[in-house]
């Protein structure tokens, strides 16, 4: 891989973009990514949610934000909050904004 790929990795995902995006980008596995990260001695974001970022999640959610602004706001991709919430027990709205 050449060495300026591997800066634009690097680069993309210190901006807070995830691995998945980053390979798709690229056209490259997510794999490829987190080699690259570990590489270059870049340090990885933890992979879960802590709980107060998951009770931070279900205050915005439950405020009226959608999925994608409230995983903007905490640097996780929809999918993840809306898995976290649901877990927590937080009843999902549909896409009318309705319970």
């Amino acid at each position: 891989m050449p060495a300026e790929t591997e800066r634009a990795i690097v680069t993309e995902y210190r901006a807070g973009q995830t691995m998945k995006a980053i390979a798709a980008k690229h056209g490259i596995h997510r794999v490829t990514v987190s080699e690259v990260l570990d590489r270059t001695g870049t340090a990885k974001r933890s992979k879960g949610m802590s709980p107060s970022q998951v009770d931070m999640a279900a205050r915005l959610y439950e405020s009226g934000l959608s999925l994608a602004s409230v995983g903007a706001q905490l640097n996780f991709d929809a999918t993840t909050i809306r898995t976290m919430l649901i877990r927590s027990g937080i009843a999902m709205r549909d896409s009318h904004g309705r319970y």
